[in-house]
């Protein structure tokens, strides 16, 4: 039948979303998943298994089972084929690491009152490099959403990089984006530029990982924002950086860019990018509101962009939108002119 109110069953959805979005946190915080990985179990047995309070833990398993996250057969929960390839650790699509970045941030997003009213970050944006378990999370996390959604396997064949020798990931996190290259580009060789706290994560998680592509990927402590790029590169790759810059910063960045990129080289960046209107994709106009929170940043369009990279000598400017769904992102690319 019809909703006879449909906006009101929308504005509900909206408003009680986070409901939805903490039962999941808690399940996955608490372990509930990882303990129906191996065998089903009903509220006695799953309770004792992750240690918590037995009706309480009912309680969360049947709307769990309500939200389609698990089934249930009797008495006993088990898990669903979604769940198992996205919320069990050894799956190489687990994105459990994004889903307890986001719970860490719950406290944050409620101060977003203040952030709008004071126009301030409600946390220091120091990009995580403050607190090893922080930046451990974050990083993690980063690897987490592109390994499940599948952002760097979809980017490496979209790109043509047959003619490119040496690729460099500025910003590059955990290294997923810049392996996806190398496996997919046996030619090629990789440098990973990003703030010292990060690398080490970045060494773990490469070593945790074992891909032989590594043997061509160099690590290279860098701060873009008063550091030189080191070059001459024939590709330069940035994803979800831009977007923790305000405008001026990005300006320099594009300037850095080009002056590290060979004659000829590409410029690839991928990130929320907006229309004019700064409202079209909705997944970015939302974003900007954890920007807003943690970063000096937001989202940004095509035109602020190319704007940036015009000033700053490049050509060729063009953008490419990602199959939405299931990504939110495009790419917008550009040249360093050839020397005459």
């Amino acid at each position: 039948m019809d909703d006879p109110n449909p906006d009101f069953t929308r504005l509900m959805a909206l408003a009680s979303g986070y409901a939805e979005a903490r039962a999941i946190q808690a399940a996955l915080k608490l372990g509930f998943f990882e303990a129906l990985a191996a065998t089903q179990r009903n509220s006695k047995e799953l309770a004792a298994a992750v240690h918590c309070d037995e009706r309480a833990t009912m309680l969360l398993a049947n709307s769990l089972t309500a939200l389609g996250l698990l089934r249930k057969d009797g008495e006993a929960f088990g898990l669903t084929d979604a769940t198992r390839r996205f919320l069990v650790q050894d799956s190489s699509e687990y994105l459990g690491g994004m889903i307890l970045f986001d719970e860490s941030l719950w406290g944050t997003w409620g101060k977003l009152d203040e952030s709008v009213r004071f126009g301030r970050p409600a946390r220091v944006p120091d990009m995580y490099q403050s607190d090893p378990a922080e930046t451990d999370r974050f990083i993690r996390a980063m690897d987490s959403l592109v390994r499940a959604r599948g952002d760097a396997t979809w980017t490496a064949r979209f790109l043509d990089l047959s003619n490119a020798r040496t690729i460099g990931d500025v910003g590059g996190g955990p290294g997923t984006y810049l392996l996806a290259f190398l496996n997919h580009w046996p030619a090629l060789r990789g440098l990973l530029f990003d703030l010292p706290a990060t690398l080490r994560i970045t060494r773990k998680l490469l070593d945790q990982r074992g891909d032989p592509a590594t043997a061509r990927l160099s690590l290279c402590e860098l701060d873009y924002r008063c550091t030189a790029i080191p070059g001459p590169l024939d590709v330069i790759f940035m994803s979800n950086i831009i977007h923790s810059e305000n405008e001026e910063t990005n300006a320099s960045l594009m300037a850095n860019c080009f002056r590290a990129l060979a004659d000829g080289g590409l410029l690839v960046i991928k990130d929320h990018i907006m229309d004019a209107s700064l409202t079209v994709p909705a997944a970015g106009a939302v974003f900007s509101l954890y920007l807003l929170l943690t970063t000096n940043g937001r989202d940004y369009s095509f035109d602020e962009i190319s704007r940036w990279l015009r000033d700053a000598g490049f050509v060729d400017l063009r953008m490419e939108t990602l199959p939405s769904p299931p990504f939110t992102s495009s790419l917008v690319l550009a040249r360093k002119p050839p020397h005459r």
